[in-house]
């Protein structure tokens, strides 16, 4: 965990890349595909069934990313699909695991289709998920005991969303986290530095890293996709419309270029980034490797 501390403090920023588990048991392909940025990123960060869609664990398979692969690991926690005691139990799973880091978040809305099978648990919010870690990082159950043997500190991060429209009130949300104990945040994706500088201002003012979410667009049915149905990402609608009429091809070179850019542009400004995957990995492990390449020194 130290080394991804310190990366986030480093005079480059960090590069983490964010995959779902998978479906069902078979890990093989998605390891090996991840395997491809083994020297390139700093950590893989875990989604936690994100959109209501349920995947394999991210404590299971976050274990198998550090066993198999040796990377970092970043383990999304939802308040939505588990109680108290059940995130208790994970949370010092992932402490003896030596998972690397844990973002607390509420998880997102379940559509209807995804709430059939039962209802939104948030016995506790992102708030007192954070007090939780923060106990837990005293070596403090929260049932009048102590633990046995002190766990490696579970390093605490939030979300956030600079696109969204009352940003007075996301201001106020992340003054809120980083009270309650939050060491860092992981944006929703950006699409372009007007929008991510006054949230970048804000969170260091709260004294949390910035980890800004990247979001590669591999066709413009995955645009259309963001545009109508993802709320968070309604004010970047004029940047997912250039990808209409595109082929799969231009998207995709489109999407490296105008991100790497970015980048390039917010480098000196944040902590790191987050490329997201988008539902699969293959284009973020392409601009991932595509960035390693541009910032290794010549000659290397």
């Amino acid at each position: 965990m130290t080394t991804l501390i310190e990366s986030l403090s480093g005079p480059a920023p960090a590069l983490w890349l964010e995959t779902s588990p998978p479906r069902g048991i078979a890990v093989d392909s998605l390891l090996a595909h991840l395997a491809a940025v083994r020297g390139h990123v700093g950590a893989i960060n875990l989604v936690d069934n994100a959109l209501g869609r349920v995947k394999m664990s991210g404590l299971v398979f976050g274990s198998m990313i550090k066993a198999r692969l040796g990377l970092p690991v970043v383990l999304n926690f939802s308040c939505r699909d588990r109680n108290r005691f059940a995130l208790k139990a994970d949370l010092l799973g992932a402490g003896a695991l030596g998972i690397d880091a844990v973002v607390a978040l509420q998880g997102d809305k379940l559509a209807p289709s995804a709430s059939a099978g039962g209802q939104p648990v948030h016995d506790l919010d992102t708030f007192g998920l954070l007090r939780m870690i923060a106990d837990l990082n005293r070596g403090d159950t929260g049932e009048g005991k102590r633990l046995l043997k002190t766990l490696p500190a579970l390093f605490p991060g939030v979300v956030g969303n600079p696109n969204r429209k009352a940003i007075d009130r996301e201001f106020d949300l992340l003054e809120r986290k980083a009270a309650a104990g939050a060491r860092f945040v992981i944006t929703q994706p950006v699409f372009d530095p007007a929008t991510a500088l006054p949230f970048i201002e804000k969170a260091r003012a709260c004294g949390l890293k910035v980890v800004l979410g990247i979001l590669p667009v591999k066709r413009a049915s995955m645009a259309n996709y963001l545009k109508d149905r993802i709320a968070d990402l309604s004010s970047a609608a004029h940047h997912l419309d250039r990808y209409a009429g595109m082929s799969d091809d231009d998207a995709r070179r489109m999407s490296i270029e105008q991100n790497i850019a970015l980048m390039s542009t917010l480098a000196g400004q944040v902590a790191g980034f987050n490329i997201m995957s988008g539902g699969g990995p293959s284009l973020a492990i392409e601009l991932a490797l595509e960035w390693s390449r541009q910032q290794r020194p010549a000659g290397h």
